[in-house]
């Protein structure tokens, strides 16, 4: 099983290779925590939260191939305002994403250049989305 991007809007959706690695999966905690602050008694304040959305999914791989008119699609999807799309990890999990726009959304570039490019050309890309 692969990967799949699918627009909430419209159902339309997308299978990414199996081999796209999620780079940032261990890095987020839903625990936010703000530095320690001392007291004038000399306690130890500190608060903690639970963030509800804003996890990065970093989705790459050096060697994992996306055809171009795929990534075309993808990109037409960032111009989508508050698009709204699940993500469903290939082990069945799923996931309530947008783009990070504040981020690139996607860096793409091809395999091996020649023109004229059609849209299975082989490009290594990497997919910037966070949950929501």
């Amino acid at each position: 099983m692969n990967w799949k991007l699918t627009r909430n809007d419209t159902n339309a959706s997308i299978e990414l290779p199996q081999d796209l690695q999620w780079l940032d999966e261990f890095e987020w905690n839903k625990i936010a925590q703000s530095a320690p602050v001392f007291t004038l008694t000399g306690s130890m304040v500190i608060q903690q939260g639970t963030k509800k959305a804003g996890r990065p999914i970093t989705l790459t791989g050096d060697w994992v191939w996306l055809k171009r008119g795929d990534l075309a699609t993808l990109r037409d999807w960032t111009d989508v305002p508050k698009l709204k799309m699940t993500l469903t990890h290939y082990d069945g999990r799923e996931f309530s994403v947008m783009w990070r726009l504040h981020d690139t959304a996607i860096d793409a570039e091809a395999v091996h250049y020649q023109t004229p490019e059609t849209d299975n050309e082989p490009y290594t890309a990497t997919l910037r989305l966070m949950t929501v």
